[in-house]
């Protein structure tokens, strides 16, 4: 099966109605961003959502906000509402920043999902992990998740779970974070391996 081509950038305001429209398909309604607060990180900072595209049709998209180490530990723990958390984002150049993953959503209903998520993947590593983007004022990342998907993509790039709590709707979820160091190892090994299966 070809893959399409897709490509990755960032977000504009013009992009906010399909980033809310994937939302409402695929998350409660108290996970839904607020559609100013959105609008104001992208101005703030439009590297702070990622899209994933095919032509000017958008697949996915990624969140990663910058905040100080007080309010990434309170919005991990359930103690502060997400929209209001990232109210409090820094800039990237900031000398220490931990990073919030705010959302990582691709659409499901199309038969290329796993290649939105891989290259959403991949753009995170190229943009925040590895290479000459890599960010040393990075001191962690972290993440809740509020979906199976979720949960095992932060699983897999052994981030480490830090507890949960119960979300507006009732629902349990499950707050993970890896230091930056940490988080270059898994994405190194996960390049090694990729690249013994090419050579095999």
């Amino acid at each position: 099966m070809e893959e399409p081509a897709c490509t990755v950038g960032c977000a504009g305001i013009q992009d906010v109605p399909a980033m809310l429209g994937f939302e409402k398909k695929y998350f409660d309604t108290c996970w839904q961003s607020i559609p100013n607060v959105m609008k104001k990180l992208i101005e703030k900072d439009p590297k702070m959502f990622r899209l994933c595209k095919v032509g000017n049709k958008l697949k996915g998209y990624y969140g990663a906000i910058p905040l100080p180490y007080e309010i990434w530990q309170k919005v991990l723990k359930g103690q502060i509402k997400e929209d209001e958390a990232v109210c409090h984002a820094v800039s990237f150049k900031t000398p220490e920043i931990y990073l919030y993953i705010y959302s990582v959503i691709v659409d499901l209903n199309d038969k290329h999902h796993k290649t939105y998520t891989r290259t959403l993947i991949r753009d995170f590593a190229r943009q925040f992990i590895l290479g000459q983007n890599r960010r040393e004022n990075i001191r962690a990342v972290g993440a809740f998740t509020v979906s199976e998907g979720g949960r095992r993509m932060v699983e897999r790039s052994k981030f480490i779970y830090k507890g949960g709590f119960r979300g507006a709707n009732g629902k349990y979820v499950r707050s993970y974070a890896i230091k930056l160091e940490n988080l270059v190892k898994q994405v190194m090994k996960a390049r090694e391996k990729g690249n013994k299966i090419l050579i095999a």
